[in-house]
């Protein structure tokens, strides 16, 4: 075999510890998050915001350690309930029309789908910028994952250190995601019951990469490749 072949056949050939090119599970688990991930980032349903969002009794520690006014729950919830409920009943003589005796809800189904999407939108934008706010505040209270080492002493100006800044940031984006979470939890809810199905994130038709060949290009995009 002449060199060019050999170093031709060299390269394809499988690395060592390579199954005829399988993937290691640490990357195949990558892959899967960022899959999910970005799936979460262009269609985000109310099952996502709840994974990013604090639980209730995490929101009853920050509001009790941090001293930060947490909105009514009953009353966030019933905000995004009148806010779908309010619109079917004002909007259901213009949008539904009867044909052959026989009721067409697409119109108003279109609108509320859009509300409601809006509303989760917005929470799942809130949610993850506070789990963003909160990785940012564990790293820096690990001395061995933070350049800043001496950070968690206090400051000669009596102010918060930058740890404290970051738990303090994180603490005050908690509140809002938590209470932006339970308006969009009213409002699936209302829309399940004006509409008499669950309501379901939009999937867009325009993009033609799928979900596996988008997560490959933010892999790519992160390597530089």
């Amino acid at each position: 075999m002449s060199d060019v072949k050999n170093t031709v056949s060299k390269a394809n050939s499988p690395r060592k510890g390579d199954a005829a090119g399988s993937v290691s599970p640490a990357r195949a688990r990558q892959f899967h998050e960022t899959e999910q991930r970005m799936k979460a980032q262009r269609s985000p349903s109310l099952a996502n915001v709840e994974l990013l969002a604090p639980s209730d009794d995490q929101i009853a520690l920050i509001s009790a350690r941090f001293g930060l006014d947490v909105a009514d729950v009953d009353e966030m919830i019933g905000l995004g309930l009148s806010t779908v409920r309010d619109q079917y009943d004002a909007l259901r003589p213009v949008l539904v029309m009867s044909f052959n005796g026989e009721d067409d809800f697409k119109a108003i189904k279109i609108h509320l789908d859009r509300i409601v999407d809006a509303l989760v939108r917005s929470a799942h934008g809130a949610a993850n910028y506070y789990e963003t706010r909160r990785q940012l505040a564990k790293d820096a209270k690990d001395k061995w994952a933070n350049e800043h080492r001496d950070d968690d002493r206090m400051g000669i100006d009596g102010q918060d250190n930058y740890t404290g800044r970051l738990r303090r940031a994180a603490a005050e984006h908690a509140v809002k995601a938590y209470a932006l979470y339970h308006i969009a939890s009213g409002a699936c809810t209302a829309y399940a019951e004006v509409m008499g199905e669950e309501w379901q994130p939009y999937q867009s038709r325009a993009n033609n990469r799928t979900v596996s060949q988008e997560a490959a290009a933010a892999l790519d995009e992160a390597l530089g490749i």
